[in-house]
């Protein structure tokens, strides 16, 4: 409901719940103009957070060998990064985006994959597969920063 419209609807409720409406209306107002800072991760960062949180389906080197991997239908970033190398020419934005958005939103309600969104900025997310999921080899370990 929007302020303003908590704030009319307040003039109807009583004193006390008015109050509460207000006060909780102003709560707000300073966080209104303020977008939250957020540092990017850099790409070894994103190599630990892979090694972390995604080798138990993808693998250590991202090739969908990992304990869950066969059972949930990891994705094979290996097979992927290969053919976006050499078979089909680079991935496009579009394939990329997509990708991206499946990391911030998951799969299946999270049964699948979880939603990384609350870990991962838009742009991390990107920087993720283009620069550790799009370059992943097969039998070579995704080493997480020192």
């Amino acid at each position: 409901m929007p302020l303003i419209t908590c704030l009319h609807d307040a003039a109807r409720l009583p004193r006390w719940a008015a109050l509460g409406v207000l006060a909780l209306g102003s709560a707000w107002l300073p966080l209104a103009g303020q977008a939250p800072e957020v540092k990017g991760r850099s790409v070894p960062e994103l190599k630990t957070f892979f090694q972390q949180h995604c080798t138990r389906c993808h693998g250590l080197d991202g090739s969908a060998q990992g304990p869950d991997g066969q059972r949930l239908g990891g994705l094979d970033f290996t097979k992927v990064a290969l053919e976006s190398r050499s078979l089909s020419g680079p991935a496009t934005d579009r394939e990329i985006r997509s990708m991206s958005r499946t990391i911030r939103r998951g799969i299946l309600f999270g049964y699948t994959m979880p939603a990384w969104g609350q870990q991962l900025t838009l742009e991390d997310a990107t920087l993720l597969v283009r620069e550790v999921l799009l370059k992943a080899e097969k039998g070579v370990t995704i080493e997480p920063a020192p």
